[in-house]
């Protein structure tokens, strides 16, 4: 098995080299990005965007990344992803190596994802989910911050019923990938592999059974919609006012903030909940950055690298609040409130989600079976051999 490798500490190699310090140092007229929409890559692209790119932003981007990385030539220069998203198109062969292009040598360690001895990505921030409670919530039910998901579970119980909201606790459970990376992060926290033997699906046990039964546990406390709830679903009832509990991605932190603020509210970052008795956070650790189009030339290919390295600088970092929309990776990132609940679940041992090859049909079929368990239509036990069923076909493909 090929394995990738990313330094997620802080380095004090310099961040760029002299040709990349001024802002908009490369012309992108020309070149293409896809990405996803949240708050972090939205000021890369704007960057991008200002020196001539074109930036394509979609939070299903996943969906299109390697037919389009595919095609020759390539219909998108970068991809501003993730680790999930690199490994699938890195698996079928459609990503660049960057290790010779002018400007990677320069990059600190922390920001150079590295497989066999190549650098096949540029990573900008690290990311999680992890606990965000609204302060009042804790002041008015004398609870502390909850460490497990038994605590959550009591801590919202609490607050329904003191009348401070309906449905206090929320969380990213849209049927489809968010809904896989809730179990994914639920499992985690089992301690178990999720494959023995390489590719075999090691889910139809007491692990899954529990993940399963905790995941119906916390849907059965949130609003009925849950299954449509993603991570800008979950961010804007907290901006409502209509939850204040939640696992949700880092690098909506500082918009979790700013939007219960605007309430008059606080909210307080931790980390990941355990599970069970255990001891490792519920959640999984990523990087977010840029890979680069196999289906390029040699002079696309050092265009949009350079491109990447100048979007991702301390002029883009300065602006506005997007120091605080990420765990940075750059030498110039410091360190904001924002950023405590990933820090915390970092400090945890939190794992890295699975980078296998066979990881994204797996996380696929998680998203697509689980719906009818959690609205009470089968068992777990069937809901998981439905899991395995689905997976195993598309192994077989």
């Amino acid at each position: 098995m090929k394995m990738t490798r990313i330094a997620l500490a802080a380095t004090s190699a310099a961040l760029f080299s002299a040709s990349y310090a001024n802002a908009c140092a490369v012309d992108g007229a020309g070149l293409s990005i896809l990405s996803a929409a949240f708050p972090a890559v939205e000021a890369l692209q704007d960057e991008s965007a200002a020196c001539g790119a074109a930036t394509e932003r979609d939070q299903e981007h996943k969906d299109k990344i390697n037919a389009a990385l595919a095609a020759s030539p390539s219909a998108y220069n970068a991809v501003l992803g993730a680790n999930s998203t690199f490994t699938s198109a890195n698996t079928a062969g459609l990503v660049a190596s960057i290790t010779n292009v002018p400007g990677v040598a320069e990059l600190p360690t922390s920001m150079k994802v590295e497989q066999d001895g190549e650098v096949v990505a540029i990573a900008v921030g690290a990311n999680a989910q992890h606990l965000m409670v609204r302060a009042d919530i804790l002041e008015a039910t004398g609870m502390d911050m909850p460490s497990s998901y038994e605590d959550v579970l009591a801590l919202a119980d609490a607050a329904k019923a003191a009348g401070l909201m309906e449905y206090p606790l929320t969380g990213t459970y849209a049927a489809g990938w968010n809904l896989g990376e809730e179990f994914v992060n639920m499992w985690q926290a089992t301690g178990e592999p999720m494959f023995v033997n390489g590719t075999e699906a090691n889910i139809e046990n007491e692990a899954g059974i529990a993940t399963l039964n905790m995941m119906k546990e916390l849907t059965s406390r949130m609003n009925p919609d849950f299954l449509t709830f993603n991570s800008d679903a979950v961010q804007a009832q907290f901006e409502q006012g209509t939850a204040g509990i939640a696992n949700l991605w880092g690098t909506r932190a500082q918009k979790v903030i700013d939007g219960a603020g605007a309430l008059g509210a606080e909210v307080v970052m931790g980390s990941a909940p355990t599970l069970g008795g255990g001891s490792t956070p519920a959640s999984t650790l990523w990087w977010d950055g840029y890979f680069f189009a196999a289906n390029q030339s040699e002079e696309d290919l050092a265009r949009a690298v350079a491109l990447a390295i100048d979007s991702a600088d301390a002029d883009m970092l300065a602006k506005g609040d997007n120091m605080s929309l990420f765990v940075w990776m750059m030498d110039s990132y410091e360190a904001t409130p924002a950023a405590a609940g990933v820090f915390a679940t970092a400090a945890n041992g939190v794992p890295a989600y699975p980078m296998y090859s066979h990881m994204g049909k797996m996380h696929t079929a998680l998203g697509a079976e689980l719906a009818e368990f959690l609205s009470g239509q089968e068992s777990a036990e069937q809901a998981l051999a439905d899991v395995v069923a689905a997976y195993n076909a598309a192994l077989a493909e």
